[in-house]
């Protein structure tokens, strides 16, 4: 046996009397591996919304709320995948509490207002345009059209009965991508002048 491996040993054997030294010099030692494990296997998602800090803390609370007599550990190694399986189980328990949160959030969603016959969509009215908004938007319609090829024309036209790109495009015998550029090219125009 090694010194390192019998020095481990003795350390562990504090930490399992409960010798606090003992504890927050094993702490010390490892806190940051466990930092980098946690770091290099934290989701991109999650990173933004939890410092990998938190799970560190999370699994060495862990550790230490596990009675004494459960561990063994001969090597620093054997203490490291030990508390790496821990802190990754903790990654695993958030992310999935977030996904059941997020999955029954939207089973609670409810409607604003009951159905009706004459409500089919069950949308919440919206503010009414003023007639001198509709007097512009009109304005703006007529600009936008003017000088068009008859084809972007017709495009446009559907586009505004609500038609899908794949629609106009299969009338018009393009490709959607098509339909995509031309109201890109628009867009451009219409934010330039």
């Amino acid at each position: 046996m090694s010194i390192v491996e019998n020095e481990f040993e003795q350390l562990m054997e504090r930490v399992r009397s409960g010798c606090p030294e003992a504890a927050r010099e094993i702490f010390n030692r490892y806190s940051n591996e466990i930092q980098l494990v946690v770091r290099r296997r934290l989701s991109q998602r999650l990173r933004s919304q939890f410092d990998s800090l938190d799970f560190t803390q999370d699994t060495w609370a862990s550790f230490f709320h596990i009675p004494a007599d459960r561990y063994t550990f001969r090597t620093p190694e054997e203490l490291m995948s030990f508390l790496s399986r821990i802190a990754y189980r903790k990654m695993i328990d958030v992310y999935r509490q977030r996904r059941r949160t997020l999955k029954h959030s939207r089973h609670q969603v409810q409607a604003l207002r009951t159905r009706t016959d004459d409500d089919p969509g069950n949308e919440p009215p919206g503010p009414s345009p003023t007639p001198s908004q509709l007097a512009i938007a009109e304005e703006q319609w007529d600009r936008l059209l003017k000088g068009q090829l008859p084809e972007v024309r017709r495009a446009l036209e559907m586009l505004r009965l609500g038609h899908s790109h794949r629609e106009i495009a299969d009338c018009l015998g393009v490709h959607p991508k098509m339909i995509q550029r031309v109201l890109q090219n628009l867009h451009g125009r219409l934010t330039a002048s």
